[in-house]
């Protein structure tokens, strides 16, 4: 078997889209490449951020539930809407 210093295969573990960034970027002029990946960090962040929130949300609406007494996993999504709902009434 030949040994390569660069694997043929794709890395399991390496998001495509990294790889297409890195593909776009290495054909670029130096100053463009600086300017996409700031811009592309920007990008990373508010995704990021848009995903903590996200979470944050879920975990209140699941603790709220609890706390009226339901179990969260016997429950089907139009149910959370409503029991929320009216727990907002409620209050």
């Amino acid at each position: 078997m030949l040994w390569a210093p660069f694997s043929v295969y794709p890395d399991p573990s390496v998001p495509p889209q990294v790889e297409e960034e890195a593909a776009r970027l290495a054909s670029m002029p130096a100053w463009r490449r600086d300017m996409m990946k700031k811009k592309m960090d920007e990008e990373r962040k508010q995704e990021q951020q848009a995903k903590q929130v996200k979470d944050m949300e879920e975990k209140t609406e699941l603790e709220r539930l609890r706390n009226l007494g339901y179990d969260e996993t016997k429950l089907a999504p139009w149910q959370r809407q409503i029991i929320l709902k009216k727990g907002d009434l409620a209050k």
